[in-house]
């Protein structure tokens, strides 16, 4: 049988990362998107600032199952190496963003009333846009073209070969923010597929050394 190259525990981290991702960037108060000022006041406010780093913690460490999946795509036959590479990048921004937007409150509590009364509410807004760029929008454009290597290179099923085409062009556009849910989709769909997918990585038509 044709082995695949690609482990049930790249699905897994896969489906962690999309989740574990989106759960900060919709939950924690982030300011992005339009500029409002009552957004940054609620989410500089000293009762919002453990909830926002306890969220983006989740980020980060879901951002680390782009690392299993790295692993576990790195065997595939056909362009396994540049996908565990470009998950690998993804999983480096995913941790830096998080870091950058969870960041803000940490430094907001740390440095209590000076730093929330001088750092000016544009400023905040700007530093938390890049760590939401960094957090979300990277990884997104690293995976999408991850995705579409999948598609071009992988033995995916042919519904799951376009919906990987779709995807993946929707993670490098996710800046546009609405093409953002569709590879999110996405990554819990494939890892799901992935991970209840037999396990091919391992076959091998020669006999397993002794271990005696």
């Amino acid at each position: 049988m044709r082995s695949t190259g690609i482990t049930r525990s790249a699905g897994i981290g896969l489906a962690v990362y999309g989740v574990g991702t989106a759960v900060p960037f919709m939950g924690s108060g982030t300011p992005g998107g339009d500029y409002l000022p009552s957004d940054v006041a609620d989410y500089v406010a000293p009762g919002h600032h453990a909830v926002a780093f306890a969220l983006w913690l989740v980020g980060a460490l879901a951002a680390l199952g782009l690392v299993v999946v790295a692993a576990g795509v790195r065997r595939m036959p056909q362009g396994g190496a540049l996908v565990a590479g470009l998950a690998l990048v993804g999983a480096a921004l995913g941790v830096t963003g998080a870091f950058v937007s969870g960041g803000v409150d940490v430094a907001m509590s740390e440095g209590g009333v000076p730093v929330r009364d001088g750092v000016a509410a544009p400023v905040v807004y700007l530093i938390t846009e890049i760590g939401n760029l960094l957090a979300v929008c990277g990884p997104a454009l690293a995976v999408g073209v991850a995705a579409l290597v999948l598609a071009a290179r992988a033995p995916l099923h042919r519904w799951l070969r376009v919906f990987s085409v779709v995807a993946g062009i929707c993670g490098i556009l996710a800046p546009a923010f609405y093409t953002y849910f569709v590879f999110l989709v996405w990554t819990v769909v494939t890892g799901i597929v992935l991970a209840r997918s037999p396990r091919t990585s391992v076959e091998t038509s020669e006999p397993l050394p002794s271990l005696v």
